[in-house]
Formats: C-alpha cells, sequence, structure tokens
C-alpha cells in the first residue's frame, strides 16, 4: 500500500493559484490608458472601459459560493483543473480579439474562472493539511497574493509600453503550468478520509452528515466583510493622499504604495508565528487595533514620508487580519462542506473589497474633499468599534493543531 502525505511540494502548488486571482485587476491596471485609447470611441467608454478591471472581482463576488458548492460535489481537484484551463484560454483570448464586447465576455469568463479556482484552491489547503500546517499555508497564500501583485505590476506595464495593450495578457498562459502542477502532484481527497481528518480537526462523528455551521460562518463573515473594506482603503486612497502633499507623478506614487503595501506580506509571515502564542480573540483585537493606529496616524499625516510610514503599518495589521479570517473560517469546516464555507468566506470578503471605495466616498461626502486626510479617521473609529466587538463575540481560544492530512 503506498501512503502519500501532502507536503511542502502540494503547499506551494495550491498557493500559487492565488496569483491568478492578482492578475484580473493588476495586468490590467498599467494598460488603461492604452485601453482607453484602443475602446474610448465606443459609447460610455468612461464606464464600460474600466469594467473590464473590476468585472472580475465581482464574478467572484457573485460566484464564489457557488463554486464552493460545485466543489463539495463535483470534487475540488477536478473542478481546479478544468477551471485553470478555461482561465488561461479565457485569459489569453485578448491577444487576437479586436472589438470590446467579446473582450468583455472573455473578462468575464476570467472571473467566473476566478471564483473557481480562489475557491478551489483553499479549499484543498484544507484538505491537504490540518492544524498547524494549514495555518501556514493559508497564511502563505496570503502573502503569495500580495507578493504577485508587486512583482506582476511592473512586469505589466514593461509588456504594455513594449507590445501595446495586448502584452500583458500573454502572461494568463502561465495557468496552463500551474494545471500541470495540480494534475502531476496532487490528488483527489476521498470523502472516506475526509471524514477521518475531521475527527482530527473537528472531533465530528465521520458519519458524512456534517451540518453547515451558519452561526460560525455568519460571524466569522461579518468581520471578513469589515476587514474586507479596510483591506483595500490605502490600496483604492493611496494616490489620492499623496496628491495631497502635490505627489501627482504615478510612477512616484506606485513607488510609494508598494513600499507601503510590502505591510500586507510582512503581517501574513508575522501570523505564522503570532497565532502559536495568542488565541483568535487576542488576534482580532491586536488586529483591528493596528489597523485603527495604521488609520489615525494617516490622517494627522503632515508630510508624505509620515504617510507612507502609517500606511505600513496599517497594511501589516491587514496582512495578520487576512490569514486570521481564512483560518478562523475553516476551521469548523468539516469535508462535506468545506467548499461551500469557502465560497461563502471569498465571496463576502470580495464584496468588501467591493464596498471599499463606496464607503470611502461616502465617508469623503460628510468631512468634505477638502479634509480627505480626515476620512481615514473615520475607519480608525470604526476598526476601535471592531475591536470591542470581539471581546464579546470571539471565542478565546486557539485552533488546536493536528497531524498533517494523508491519502492512501
Amino acid at each position: 500500500m503506498t501512503t502519500r502525505t501532502a507536503g511542502t511540494l502540494q503547499g506551494i502548488i495550491l498557493i500559487l493559484p492565488i496569483t491568478l486571482t492578482v492578475m484580473g485587476a493588476v495586468l490590467l491596471a498599467p494598460i488603461m490608458p492604452k485601453l482607453m485609447e484602443a475602446f474610448g470611441d465606443i459609447e460610455g467608454a468612461n464606464y464600460l472601459v474600466p469594467m473590464l478591471i473590476s468585472i472580475p472581482a465581482l464574478c467572484i463576488a457573485l460566484g464564489a459560493p457557488v463554486a464552493g458548492w460545485l466543489a463539495d460535489n463535483i470534487g475540488r481537484r477536478r473542478l481546479l483543473i478544468w477551471s485553470m484551463g478555461l482561465y488561461s484560454i479565457c485569459g489569453l483570448l485578448p491577444l487576437v480579439i479586436d472589438n470590446y464586447w467579446p473582450l468583455l465576455i472573455s473578462r468575464i469568463g476570467v472571473g467566473v474562472c476566478e471564483a473557481i479556482v480562489i475557491t478551489c484552491s483553499t479549499t484543498l489547503i484544507g484538505d491537504f493539511f490540518t492544524g498547524d500546517q494549514r495555518d501556514k499555508w493559508l497564511g502563505s497564500q496570503a502573502a503569495m497574493a500580495s507578493l504577485s501583485a508587486m512583482c506582476l505590476f511592473p512586469l505589466a506595464g514593461f509588456l504594455g509600453s513594449e507590445y501595446g495593450w495586448r502584452g500583458p495578457f500573454a502572461i494568463y498562459g502561465v495557468a496552463l503550468i500551474m494545471m500541470a502542477g495540480v494534475i502531476f502532484f496532487t490528488w483527489e481527497i476521498g470523502k472516506k478520509e475526509g471524514h477521518q481528518h475531521d475527527l482530527i480537526d473537528h472531533s465530528a462523528k465521520g458519519d458524512g452528515a456534517a451540518i453547515f455551521p451558519w452561526s460560525h460562518m455568519l460571524k466569522v463573515c461579518g468581520f471578513t466583510l469589515v476587514g474586507g473594506v479596510m483591506f483595500y482603503i490605502l490600496q483604492f486612497q493611496l494616490s489620492t493622499a499623496l496628491g495631497t502633499f502635490d505627489i501627482n507623478d504615478p510612477g512616484k506614487a506606485g513607488l510609494l504604495l508598494a513600499i507601503a503595501s510590502i505591510g500586507v506580506p510582512a503581517g501574513a509571515i508575522a501570523y505564522r508565528y503570532a497565532h502559536h502564542h495568542l488565541s483568535v480573540r487576542n488576534l482580532v483585537i491586536l488586529e483591528f487595533g493596528i489597523l485603527a493606529l495604521g488609520f489615525f496616524g494617516m490622517s494627522q499625516s503632515t508630510s508624505p514620508e509620515m504617510l507612507i510610514v502609517t500606511g505600513f503599518i496599517n497594511q501589516f495589521g491587514a496582512g495578520l487580519l487576512l490569514p486570521t479570517m481564512l483560518t478562523w473560517a475553516v476551521s469548523k469546516l468539516e469535508f462535506t462542506v468545506r467548499g461551500r464555507g469557502t465560497g461563502m468566506w471569498q465571496s463576502t470578503f470580495a464584496i468588501g473589497q467591493f464596498a471599499s471605495t463606496l464607503s470611502f466616498a461616502f465617508v469623503l461626502t460628510q468631512v468634505g474633499e477638502e479634509n480627505f486626510l480626515q476620512a481615514f479617521q473615520a475607519f480608525a473609529v470604526v476598526a476601535l468599534v471592531m475591536c470591542f466587538i470581539a471581546v464579546f463575540f470571539v471565542q478565546n481560544s486557539r485552533v488546536q493543531p493536528a497531524k498533517e492530512v494523508s491519502s492512501h
């Protein structure tokens, strides 16, 4: 009998697909002027062309719960392989497309595949690993997302400048390489093995009759929604905030944003050590506290240097928060409902991303555009309120470590 144990290779293969969801927006952001130049003559171009960037995130918000249901009923690995293949096709199609509407349809295809890819890859991490190993790889997934964005942005800009608006779309071909890794180095975890692993992680009955933990997921998703809004505030608003200090050069603003954004992978890496010593409640309180400190510091900034330093603090808290929310969610999900729960969580986080710009715009109307930096102070207050809410609604315990998953 051959025993297969998930290890570092499987962990790397399963966190790499997160880069495919990052590509949805990052690859197109540097070439937006070229896209406007190419399709600016269509009616409503000011709304329709930016939609090429935003539509994948909307697809994740709407499609992740459905993807989770499919993952539980069809099989996570099989669905992941097919979605990565279709993703590469939809992603590469713009290389031969000249018309806006087929291009938009291909972007919708990318978004639907992203919803499946992120849900299935995250669920498989929950299937293959347990306890500390699961927390390690879920934290690494968050770090990978941030690091890949930092690398892909300049690469997309280079390809766009050299080969026009189509250039960055060639990067979508890497999905085929990642798909090959999933095919050759992972395996489907059967229900029997899944129930055995649940006995380790959840003290489940192992009879296949898992009940969806609605109370747990609604609580986690409530914190995740607020956290998702705060996660993207700085990334979406820093360029404008720098403008208040007369820094209007996109290149310099992008470099400063990259410096502040290093806080996200730094926070995600720190999580791998912090969760050994702090309960879920204390982690959530700490993370929203750091977010509040960062937001308040940004609101009081008197120089671009202070804005970047406090922005880094804010992003460090965001980097800690993301893996905490995800591992907290997965910790109560048994095998037969893990896909649905993961999809629900991914959808909530995507909605937070979508609501981030709307919530900031609302706050800005209250404080006035001339007081742009003061808008960050409102989010500092909300983050502090979340700290107090966590005291009463988050359990004061840690996820118990367990053995790694094996398949026979």
